[in-house]
């Protein structure tokens, strides 16, 4: 794409961003001219000659502005120039200081100080205090230079430098000359990229504190991708692609296990070798320990199951009633089935059981969206397990815990299939021991996103009492999406409603080629829906495995957002543009806006401070430095929309996808319609997932631990 070339001294800053990063830079031009520019602007100093590339654009609200994409910066060339970078760059040089020694030394001003600085005493009204103190000043600002210029040419870019700067302040320069490898506690720094400061430093390729390094990198990366450990030898093949030797790999694994970073597992082969990071091998030994002290049967009277059922209008079959007996007989139990199978019946009774009873029971669920139709089930507040925790960003942790447990005596968990071992932690936690724990959710969905697979792997220990409701009703029986759910499952490609008897309420429409399913699919969600009556600005959810490639969210939604929201103010933030009007989704828990991971909004105002965000009926302003964590929303994955239902959702597949396509993808993404589904897809990619039957191949310990503790010993 062709790219504008802008260069100007910078002149003052409309707006700058709280992290450093985003800025709105006003500069001068020749002949008294102006331009505002705006991007990754704000490490720029006044004063400082600026040459960007990038390109015009016009903006229906702040007029024309230069959108930089690059950034050269040079030394001030005017000696106005100088005298703003100074007031900018140097502590304790205000306006009248910067002018004198400005006046006195011209365009050689910035030589002066870094050759002959004792001549700042020419200088009326500097002595020897004041010179000390201009030259520290200097000094610091110059190393800064050096240190962002040092870390430019490792690849880091202003974004980044910003962050590493912010995150070990003075210390910095000492990080990255001795310490490189702490690089990686800064969020978007990799192990590769300190590697290669450390190697550029003179690090060996054996040197033990890269090889231990390179073990807690390879750990942390397998607990992103939810896996708890590491066999050793998948450990051994991960530290292989970072360039360590397997011998060093195995040495280096020893002595992390002698100090204790790692925790490793015996077993008679190495592959049987678990190796965890001590912090996550803790919290899995916790999490077993917590549970297992609940797994005791209770005793107690029986609930009056019946008359619950009849209080509230619903006829409850047998499955049903003894998974309502079964929740009053033990402190935890699971109760699972696919759509239609009655778990929301469920919940229903259990709700008017607590009311006849007399108990505070609490109601949660990882996501908003699914805390407020869980409100709507049970008839009174849900809240998400963030908030009833009390999440405190102060603390950076939950406020209710066991000093401060829960104030009730069961609590119901809906969509636990999403709920990690970290927050699982919590919530065992801050339960009373006497309370009672109800797990409800699709086993067969996607995991959680996290470290772990709890729901799996307490249904998998054989020790927690687990309630299946496998008959489908009649009502959802007729629902074609219900039935093509049910045929996944059972490793069938799902069947277009035009072929069979029953709610005409799922569609699959075969294209091949990638181009024609992307326009395909808009003009469903443009056309054929609203001819249905749905809104596709509301009620349509555009679904699809990744986030790259032609129908991934990126594409799909520049697609989807010019043909859905076109014209209207809008905020550039890097390569994401926003809309007022947009659909967003927020990417990562910002606790300081009390915002989560998976929440959805639409943008009803953008200015120079950010945007305001409607999430649900909440408003929200998001400041420049937060909009890094929301995308738009028009098409996401079908990862972000687990515990979200949608009056239609429409799902792109295709043979790109390959990496993704698995049951259990394709069976949450259709199972989050609530009224309507089209499939629009590649008949080979629709083959190929549901014949992959296989789950998220993670590496977790807390059932065989469970299995464990609650083994009977012999006396």
């Amino acid at each position: 794409m062709y790219q504008d070339r802008l260069e100007g001294d910078v002149a003052g800053f409309v707006f700058r961003s709280e992290d450093g990063g985003y800025a709105v830079v006003r500069l001068s031009l020749p002949a008294g001219f102006e331009a505002t520019a705006v991007g990754a602007l704000a490490h720029l100093r006044e004063g400082q000659r600026a040459v960007l590339t990038g390109q015009w654009q016009e903006d229906l609200r702040f007029g024309r502005r230069f959108r930089a994409e690059s950034v050269l910066v040079e030394e001030p060339r005017t000696l106005a120039g100088l005298e703003r970078y100074l007031q900018a760059a140097v502590d304790g040089v205000g306006a009248e200081l910067a002018r004198r020694i400005v006046d006195h030394f011209g365009l050689d001003t910035l030589r002066i100080l870094e050759e002959e600085p004792r001549r700042l005493s020419e200088v009326e009204g500097i002595g020897p205090k004041t010179r000390e103190k201009i030259v520290g000043a200097w000094v610091s600002e110059r190393s800064g230079r050096e240190l962002e210029i040092t870390l430019r040419g490792h690849g880091l870019g202003p974004a980044l430098i910003r962050r590493v700067i912010g995150a070990f302040g003075s210390g910095t320069a000492d990080v990255v000359a001795r310490h490189p490898y702490r690089l990686v506690e800064v969020v978007g720094i990799g192990f590769r990229t300190a590697d290669t400061i450390a190697r550029a430093n003179g690090v060996a390729a054996d040197a033990p504190e890269r090889v231990q390094a390179a073990v807690d990198f390879a750990l942390r990366t397998a607990e992103e991708e939810g896996s708890c450990y590491l066999p050793e030898a998948a450990l051994v093949e991960r530290l292989a692609s970072l360039d360590v030797p397997r011998a060093v790999a195995a040495q280096g694994i020893d002595d992390a296990a002698h100090t204790r970073r790692v925790i490793r597992h015996d077993g008679a082969e190495e592959a049987d070798r678990r190796v965890y990071r001590a912090e996550m091998e803790a919290l899995e030994a916790r999490v077993a320990r917590r549970v297992a002290a609940r797994c005791a049967p209770t005793s107690g009277e029986a609930p009056d199951v019946a008359g619950a059922a009849r209080a509230v209008g619903i006829a409850l079959a047998p499955g049903q009633a003894a998974a309502l007996a079964q929740v009053f007989a033990a402190r935890v139990v699971v109760i699972t089935g696919g759509p239609g199978t009655g778990k929301t019946t469920i919940v229903r009774v259990l709700a008017e059981l607590a009311r006849r009873r007399n108990e505070a029971w609490a109601y949660a669920s990882p996501t908003g969206r699914a805390a407020r139709r869980l409100s709507e089930v049970c008839g009174q507040e849900a809240k998400t397990l963030h908030r009833l925790l009390e999440w405190s960003p102060a603390e950076v942790g939950f406020s209710r815990d066991g000093d401060r447990p829960l104030e009730c005596q069961g609590l119901v968990v809906d969509e636990a299939s999403m709920v990690d071992l970290a927050l699982f932690d919590a919530v065992v936690d801050a339960l009373p021991a006497a309370s009672r724990l109800v797990l409800v959710g699709d086993v067969e969905q996607l995991p959680s996103v996290g470290p772990g697979q709890v729901l799996r792997d307490l249904i998998g220990s054989g020790v927690v009492p687990v309630a299946r409701l496998t008959d489908v009703y009649r009502q959802a029986a007729e629902s074609a999406i219900v039935r093509n759910a049910h045929r996944i499952l059972a490793g069938e490609v799902p069947v277009s409603a035009e072929k069979e008897e029953g709610a005409r309420d799922c569609f699959v429409l075969a294209r091949e080629d990638a181009e024609d399913i992307a326009r395909l699919l808009v003009t469903v969600v443009t056309e054929r829906l609203p001819a249905n009556g749905f809104d596709p600005r509301r009620d349509v959810q555009v679904l699809t495995p990744m986030h790259a490639g032609p129908l991934g969210t990126v594409a799909l939604n520049q697609r989807l957002g010019q043909a859905l929201n076109p014209e209207g103010a809008e905020i550039v933030r890097g390569a994401r543009r926003f809309r007022v009007g947009d659909r967003v989704i927020q990417t990562k828990n910002d606790y300081d806006l009390d915002v989560f991971n998976g929440d959805v909004g639409r943008v009803t105002e953008v200015s120079p401070a950010g945007m305001q965000v409607d999430f649900e009926g909440r408003g929200v302003l998001v400041p420049g430095d937060a909009l890094d964590n929301l995308e738009l929303a028009w098409a996401i994955s079908i990862h972000k929309s687990q515990g979200s239902e949608y009056p239609a959702v429409v799902l792109a597949l295709h043979t790109g996808h390959f990496v993704m396509l698995r049951r259990n993808l394709i069976y949450t993404a259709l199972t989050r319609a609530r009224r309507f589904a089209v499939v629009v897809a590649s008949p080979r990619a629709l083959r190929m997932a549901v014949t992959r039957a296989g789950v998220d191949d993670r590496h977790t310990g807390l059932a065989g631990r469970l299995g464990y503790l609650c083994r009977p010993r012999e006396s």
